[in-house]
């Protein structure tokens, strides 16, 4: 024996999800009044959401998110062919909201600024999240990522936590926002002619509940020196929000988290008694337990 005794280990997976569903899709050929409010200067076209080299603006959804809350994803897809422009979401947004010019409203937002191609053919932006409340924007957060014609930007708020997707599988995090009130929308200005915004999706955050797995079905090696964990992929139905990871807790403290379905503890000693806990997580961050 090796000294180690390892407690109960619990396992927590999604079950059967039904397809999440973005409850508006448009490819923004023309500007329906209906479900939007304009601010400034944007315009419809054959590629989507234009904006000159000299103007710009923000779309502002009319439409009420359906679960009767303020938290929802925004999701869009770009159509880059050169250099340049500034690409916005926006969530809990005023109607007057719009980062372009000396900016106006409420609002978050998740905004590529400023593309730039190389001669290879390569791709890099700078990416900010902001809020802007009283007349104040502060950042939040900006970053250097890559961008690519066709790329996927998505943004979504669930409670006090921003999360954007630059492009990627797996969100990154923004926790500690002052929750607001307002819509989602887009904006885009100084964009050269061929890039535009050439589709928004608006969904809701998906609430699901999660179950216990059985924790009989999870496999736990002790060693002197770690603790190896390892248990089945947690499954969902193929157009559902979709895994934002497993979210890994010691003795009810948050100690890690990992995309794959094994995890090695290596800060254990010889004669330790742990528990573990490990939460299937969602991408709107659903089922995340609180960090403790």
């Amino acid at each position: 024996m090796n000294g180690l005794r390892v407690g109960a280990l619990l396992l927590l997976s999604t079950p059967g999800w039904e397809a999440y569903q973005y409850y508006l899709t448009d490819n923004l050929t023309n500007i329906n009044s209906a479900n939007w409010t304009t601010t400034g200067s944007v315009g419809a076209s054959s590629l989507g959401l234009a904006a000159s080299e000299s103007g710009g603006g923000a779309l502002i959804s009319r439409i009420p998110i359906p679960d009767g809350t303020y938290e929802a994803e925004v999701r869009t897809t770009l159509r880059l062919t050169s250099s340049g422009g500034t690409y916005t979401s926006y969530l809990q947004a005023s109607a007057d909201a719009a980062t372009s010019g000396n900016g106006s409203g409420s609002y978050l937002a998740f905004e590529m600024q400023d593309p730039q191609f190389d001669t290879d053919g390569g791709c890099t932006a700078s990416f900010l999240v902001l809020q802007r409340t009283g007349g104040v924007v502060s950042l939040l957060s900006s970053f250097v990522s890559a961008c690519r014609d066709g790329m996927v930007l998505r943004m979504a708020v669930h409670g006090n936590t921003v999360l954007v997707w630059p492009d990627q599988d797996t969100p990154m995090e923004f926790v500690g926002v002052t929750p607001g009130a307002g819509q989602p929308g887009i904006g885009a200005y100084g964009a050269p002619s061929g890039n535009a915004i050439a589709q928004v999706q608006l969904g809701t955050i998906y609430r699901a509940a999660t179950n216990a797995v059985n924790s009989q079905t999870l496999a736990v090696s002790a060693f002197p020196r770690h603790i190896d964990l390892q248990w089945r992929p947690a499954t969902a139905a193929s157009a559902s929000i979709g895994f934002a990871g497993y979210w890994i807790y010691r003795d009810g403290i948050y100690l890690r988290r990992t995309t794959g379905t094994s995890f090695s503890d290596e800060t254990v000693s010889p004669g330790e008694k742990h528990e573990y806990a490990v939460y299937a997580v969602d991408q709107h961050y659903t089922s995340r337990p609180r960090h403790r």
